[in-house]
């Protein structure tokens, strides 16, 4: 088969060329009587001219774009950053937040009993569960932390030092079932006992037992210590009585309280050192 020769669009190109000049040349000489000739060369040559303007367009537009888009992902970048920086100081300045009133609230209540020498201590472990029965803070013997020793924050009653360490002592709190606390009604004064229950343990709650067909108490009352015993300070917050009951085996009531110490998010507590 015959190819066609690789050299033909050149010939065709010089030969537009040659034709374009004539033109010119005879435009140029003779202005009156070729305006016929103006029109074949604005004919043929403005698409030419349009292509390659629309050529030249287009290449700075692909080139601007890209150049935009670099700009535009830098600036995306950079906002980024910041935006990452202000939300590490939000939380950092919450968090101090959070502390400082914390430790606002660990201060009232220093000053709610000035008759108790006290230790502040953060805690450190729990024995797992949002209601630990036993919580280990960073203080022990070194700071005069001793067993049987009460321990508060600031919203009440937490339980008492169970065993200590150097560097280290563990609480056990008024849920666990092997705790009693002396207490009494804050609105009537009757005085009953607390204790820990197994089965409300995973509810966080605690019994109020021994309640008296006098006694007149009603759900939403506080109860507090009564400060019979040794450990216990009198007056001190322990919960609030959710739901009065009778018991199973017997024509007894209970009650059932929610401490007023919440003990998934207990960070700091005070122990009482001296009376």
């Amino acid at each position: 088969m015959r190819r066609n020769s690789p050299k033909k669009p050149l010939v065709l190109l010089l030969v537009f060329v040659i034709v374009i000049s004539t033109l010119l040349v005879v435009s140029a000489k003779n202005r009156n009587n070729v305006s016929w000739l103006d029109n074949i060369i604005h004919f043929t040559v403005k698409p030419v001219a349009t292509f390659f303007s629309n050529v030249n367009t287009s290449i700075d537009g692909f080139f601007e774009y890209f150049q935009n888009k670099k700009e535009l992902v830098q600036q995306v970048s950079e906002l980024t950053y910041k935006n990452n920086l202000l939300e590490q100081k939000n939380a950092s300045l919450s968090s101090l937040e959070t502390e400082n009133e914390r430790l606002r609230q660990l201060l009232e209540l220093r000053e709610k009993y000035p008759e108790f020498q006290t230790t502040a201590s953060s805690v450190i472990a729990k024995d797992g569960g949002n209601y630990s029965r036993f919580i280990t803070i960073d203080k022990g013997e070194e700071s005069g932390i001793k067993v049987n020793q009460p321990v508060l924050s600031q919203n009440g009653l937490v339980g008492l030092i169970f065993e200590t360490g150097h560097g280290w002592s563990k609480i056990q709190t008024i849920v666990d079932p092997s705790t009693s606390v002396g207490c009494r009604i804050t609105r009537t004064g009757d005085i009953s006992i607390t204790e820990g229950d197994n089965a409300l343990i995973n509810e966080g709650m605690l019994k109020l037992l021994y309640i008296s067909k006098q006694f007149t108490i009603l759900e939403g009352d506080i109860v507090e210590t009564s400060g019979l015993g040794e450990i216990y300070p009198p007056g001190i917050p322990i919960g609030k009585i959710k739901e009065i009951k009778v018991s199973e085996h017997s024509n007894s009531q209970y009650a059932t309280i929610v401490p007023t110490v919440d003990f998934s998010n207990l960070q700091e507590v005070l122990v009482i050192t001296e009376k």
